[in-house]
């Protein structure tokens, strides 16, 4: 009797919670999920996001990006295995706050489509001109990709998937509880 209620009672617990309250929305059930990201729906028309002070200006607004991935990467070496990626993110998001540009930090894992948050292995920068559109700053190459490149090249869109973060406090808190 005792082994039959041990046994019923996480079955009575998840039955007391709604569907959406003991599983979380996304591809992996059962794998830990961040809470501190940006939810995919807020995304949808995310102008809160958006470079507005840039409105009309996105062609400047890259060059700038540009400018500061650059000259971060001649500067920074990224060795795989010995350093984080995360950390040159958060450095360069740091950078374009301060020159008044609003980045979004992405994790995820570059090969896989629709991986959950245990699958993340990699983290770059989403930057949306005035106008809503995005490109991917990599950190670990200089390099800043545009939905353009992603046409000519598909494995490029693997940039505009993942879990999105507004600073880098939200990201380190996932982290965390991740490990």
């Amino acid at each position: 009797m005792r082994l039959i209620l041990l046994l019923l009672l996480p079955l009575l617990a998840l039955s007391a919670c709604s569907s959406a309250e003991s599983i979380p929305p996304g591809p992996t059930v059962g794998a830990y999920w961040p809470t501190h990201n940006i939810p995919i729906e807020e995304l949808g028309n995310a102008s809160a996001y958006w470079n507005v002070d840039w409105e009309g200006r996105a062609a400047q607004l890259y060059e700038e990006i540009l400018a500061v991935n650059t000259q971060y990467f001649q500067t920074h070496t990224y060795v795989h295995g010995k350093t984080d990626c995360n950390d040159m993110v958060c450095e360069i998001w740091g950078i374009l706050k301060s020159r008044g540009i609003i980045s979004l930090i992405a994790v995820g894992k570059l090969e896989m489509s629709q991986e959950s948050f245990l699958d993340c292995d990699h983290a770059w920068l989403m930057v949306y001109s005035g106008e809503g559109s995005a490109a991917a700053l990599e950190a670990t190459s200089g390099r800043i990709y545009t939905w353009q490149d992603a046409g000519a090249d598909p494995a490029l869109k693997q940039y505009w998937e993942g879990f999105i973060y507004e600073e880098p406090s939200d990201l380190r808190e996932d982290f965390e509880e991740r490990w």
